[in-house]
């Protein structure tokens, strides 16, 4: 009993140093900071400049312009008759003294030019820049795979909607058909974005999951149902994501005829200019392939329904504080008071039957991990009929796979800023931020959250404040961390503009310093338990080692004084008194 004590007191004082001796090491670690460049301002459409000319000078004397825009030069000779020169694209132009013309082009050869008058002793410069912002997407970047593999009849869909293939096609994506194939790992490796339109038939449960992983990958795509795809299993996929197909006929009241009983007041087809405040429909700076904006869409066909409680396994939107993987879904083309969904088949408004914002006919999905989703109610919008009649619904498409694509509208981030990377807990860190959309234009209104991750969780999270322009701040309070190794991000949102999550930095948090001691009062008081403790020992081990001895010699000398006394053999006695004779 007494060596189990000795053992757990020398235990007790060997794990006490071990605990002092690690709390009062630290180590520390590098810190990691966000190198992004600022990108080129992209300017698409026409551009409007006066130049003019006299025998010693352009005024302007040079200009730049991005690839593919229209140019528009009113050209004035303040003297004497000129000419206006760009030999590469073919113009020369002869302008009377006093007098203007004008020139029209499409910039489309890269370069710098020299435009020149025969009767100017100077010339001037002219310079076509490349349209795209660095480190975003361009068509060749993007391959795009149109699955057909779930269409009971694959000729006709292709048919159906080869006009927007063949847009793609003519503007330099990649566009792959898969007729026949499963969705697999292999088949969506490489692809960015995936289209499927009018699906009406079952999805294995691999194929969804497959789906799910490469979303999460970060890459996007569109998917437009008709009345059939609702009866699919497609909506095993979509319902997580805060939407699913319906198949109830989005109809149009029209008010300018009687709403009498039984009478048919309502349109199949109609237009509708109720979206959301969204760059797919009002951008424009920077659309690469387009330069026209969306104010209304021709829509017809079935609905979505909208619904962001479906959302599982992800954090919603407004949760943005307390989790890395999640998801704004929102419905962009919405209906209005005057939209209902035909439930019945009978193509008669009846107050049963829903109308109003909660009948979604466009739903878009913006998620952390960077991906797109672009849902929509009914296909046939986008059908070779309703692009070919109605500009406005090519415009729609061509604006959307761009932005599915990430060609435009992206969220970014600058001067990630971080004051100290080493500090004891009570102190205050400042950190700051900027971010843009790719065009380095001011953006309003973005939710901008810094994170502080220890062991795998959030450990604490605030909103920053915005200061000026798109520069943030906030300071880290120290108080509500541990000793030890944290982390800190900042997480963006802006509709439309996605997702931007920063770098980690790491921080190393030392304990809080301690007047007026060197160290900390809990270290001093483990300090001195240890050395009690092993007094304490001590002590138990000499008094055992040198009271053992006197104790054994006083056991041997009271043996000693208790030796029995000698027997008396009584049979010995009793023997010799009966053999001695009687003396009669």
């Amino acid at each position: 009993m007494q060596m189990k004590i000795r053992k757990l007191l020398w235990t007790l004082t060997v794990i006490s140093i071990i605990v002092l001796g690690n709390g009062l090491t630290t180590k520390a670690i590098p810190n990691q900071i966000n190198d992004d460049i600022s990108p080129d301002l992209f300017h698409i459409g026409t551009v409007y400049l006066n130049i003019n000319v006299s025998a010693t000078e352009f005024t302007p004397a040079e200009f730049t312009v991005k690839e593919s825009t229209t140019v528009n030069l009113t050209i004035e000779s303040v003297d004497i008759g000129h000419s206006f020169e760009i030999l590469e694209y073919g113009i020369n132009e002869t302008i009377i003294a006093n007098s203007t013309v004008n020139i029209e082009f499409v910039a489309n050869a890269l370069g710098t030019f020299e435009y020149l008058s025969l009767n100017c002793s100077t010339t001037g410069t002219m310079t076509v820049e490349d349209p795209y912002v660095p480190d975003l997407s361009r068509p060749e970047d993007v391959t795009i795979l149109f699955d057909l593999s779930h269409n009971s009849n694959k000729t006709d869909i292709a048919i159906k909607y080869s006009g927007i293939a063949n847009w793609t096609n003519d503007n330099g994506f990649l566009l792959v058909v898969n007729e026949d194939d499963f969705l697999v790992v292999d088949t969506l490796r490489y692809i960015d974005v995936l289209m499927i339109l009018e699906p009406d038939e079952d999805f294995t449960e691999p194929e969804i999951d497959v789906v799910k992983i490469f979303i999460e990958n970060g890459r996007s795509m569109i998917l437009a149902g008709s009345e059939a795809t609702a009866f699919t299993n497609i909506n095993n996929f979509t319902k997580p994501f805060g939407y699913q197909f319906d198949n109830t006929t989005a109809r149009y009241i029209n008010t300018t005829l009687p709403a009498a009983d039984g009478e048919n007041n309502t349109l199949s087809s109609f237009f509708s200019t109720d979206f959301l405040d969204h760059p797919l429909i009002n951008e424009n700076q920077y659309v690469p392939l387009t330069d026209e904006i969306i104010t209304k869409i021709k829509y017809t066909g079935t609905l979505l329904e909208q619904n962001a409680s479906w959302i599982t396994g992800f954090t919603e939107e407004s949760n943005i504080t307390d989790s890395d993987e999640i998801i704004d879904s929102y419905s962009l083309f919405y209906g209005n008071e005057s939209i209902f969904a035909d439930k019945n088949g009978d193509s008669i408004y009846w107050q049963n039957e829903t109308t109003g914002v909660n009948n979604s006919l466009i739903t878009a999905i913006e998620t952390s991990f960077g991906s797109r989703i672009l849902a929509i109610g009914s296909a046939d919008i986008l059908n070779n009929t309703m692009v070919g009649r109605y500009e406005v619904n090519e415009i729609f498409f061509q604006r959307a796979l761009q932005w599915v694509a990430k060609m435009y509208a992206v969220l970014r981030n600058d001067d990630y800023y971080i004051s100290a990377y080493d500090a004891k807990i009570g102190e205050l860190i400042n950190s700051s931020v900027s971010y843009y959309a790719q065009n380095d234009s001011v953006i309003d209104n973005i939710n901008v959250t810094l994170r502080i991750w220890s062991a795998l969780q959030i450990r604490d999270s605030f909103y920053m404040t915005q200061v000026n322009n798109s520069y943030y701040e906030g300071v880290i309070d120290t108080n509500n961390l541990s000793k030890g190794i944290a982390s800190v991000d900042i997480i963006a949102h802006k509709r439309g503009y996605g997702y931007n999550i920063t770098e980690e930095i790491f921080l190393q948090i030392n304990p809080r310093e301690a007047v007026p001691y060197d160290v900390p009062i809990l270290y001093i008081i483990t300090f001195v338990i240890t050395i009690g403790i092993g007094v304490l020992a001590f002590v138990f081990v000499f008094v055992r080692v040198i009271k053992t001895p006197k104790t054994e010699d006083a056991v041997e000398d009271i043996e000693e004084e208790e030796e029995p006394e000698e027997e008396i053999d009584l049979a010995e006695y009793e023997t010799e008194e009966e053999t001695e004779p009687d003396e009669t």
